[in-house]
């Protein structure tokens, strides 16, 4: 049982992290469809959204 419970926590664990890395890349892709920066690393930098 411990072990089910144990597969159970890590399938939800890396369910949630491809659900939250997945939000991020759509919003960047909506932000450059937008904004056509050369930079690709730019947003990192982008604090106060200018």
């Amino acid at each position: 049982m411990v072990i089910l419970v144990g597969i159970m926590c890590l399938v939800f664990l890396c369910s949630s992290v491809i659900t939250l890395s997945s939000f991020t890349i759509s919003m960047q892709q909506k932000k450059k469809v937008l904004k056509k920066n050369k930079d690709p690393y730019s947003f990192l930098f982008d604090v106060y959204d200018e």
